[in-house]
C-alpha cells in the first residue's frame, strides 16, 4: 500500500491548484455548446463539439447532433473538421486525466521517489500534448467560424484559450519546485517544518 507524503510545500499546493483550475475549465469546454455561433435557415445556432442548440418558435431551447448532417457541414474536403476537433479535444482531456496520476506520484507518493524525475517528465509531456492538441482545436474552430455566415467564436472557445494559463503555471511551478529541492530553498519545505522553524 502506498503512503502519501502528507507534508507538502507551498509550491506543491500551487501545482495542484493550477491542475484543478485547468481540469475544471477543460470539462466545462468539453461539454458546453458555445464554441461558436452561426446563422442557418434564419436561426442563430450555438455550436458545441457534439451538438448545436437554437431557440424554437415557442422559445424553448433545442439541441441536436443531427445539425452536423446539414449540407452546410458536408462541403467536401473540410467536411470532417468537427470529427477532428472532437478527437483532438478528447485526446487532450485524456492527457489531463493522466497528468493527474503523474502529478500525484511526483508530489505525494514516497514509494516512487526513484521515479520522480520520470514522473516530472510525464507531467511536462502531458502538458505539451494538452497545449498542442488544444491549439489545433482552437485553430480549427476559429477557421470554421470565420468562413460561415454570421459565424463567430463563443465563450467556450475563449475559455479553452484561458486553459493555457494554468497549464503553463503548472509547468513553471514544477521547475521551481525542482530547483527549490535541489537548492534547499525555504519555500519548498513542508508546511509543518516551516512552523517548527518559526517556533524555534
Amino acid at each position: 500500500m502506498y503512503k502519501l507524503r502528507l507534508r507538502q510545500s507551498y509550491l506543491s499546493f500551487g501545482a495542484f491548484g493550477c491542475y484543478g483550475v485547468s481540469l475544471l475549465f477543460f470539462i466545462i469546454c468539453f461539454c458546453s455548446n458555445h464554441w461558436w455561433y452561426l446563422q442557418l435557415d434564419g436561426k442563430v445556432i450555438n455550436m458545441g463539439l457534439w451538438t448545436g442548440c437554437w431557440s424554437s418558435t415557442s422559445g424553448e431551447s433545442k439541441c441536436s447532433s443531427s445539425i452536423f448532417d446539414d449540407k452546410h457541414f458536408q462541403n467536401g474536403g473540410g467536411s470532417d473538421w468537427y470529427h477532428g476537433a472532437r478527437i483532438l479535444m478528447t485526446c487532450s482531456l485524456i492527457a489531463i486525466f493522466l497528468q493527474e496520476f503523474a502529478l500525484i506520484g511526483y508530489l505525494c507518493i514516497n514509494e516512487v521517489e526513484k521515479y520522480r524525475q520520470k514522473l516530472a517528465g510525464a507531467v511536462l509531456g502531458f502538458s505539451a500534448v494538452i497545449v498542442i492538441t488544444l491549439t489545433v482545436v482552437l485553430i480549427i474552430i476559429s477557421h470554421q467560424a470565420n468562413k460561415t455566415d454570421g459565424g463567430k467564436t463563443g465563450w467556450s472557445h475563449d475559455l479553452a484559450g484561458v486553459c493555457f494559463i494554468p497549464v503553463t503555471c503548472l509547468v513553471v511551478i514544477l521547475f521551481l519546485e525542482r530547483y527549490s529541492q535541489d537548492h534547499n530553498h525555504l519555500c519548498c519545505k513542508p508546511l509543518n517544518v516551516l512552523a517548527d522553524n518559526i517556533s524555534v
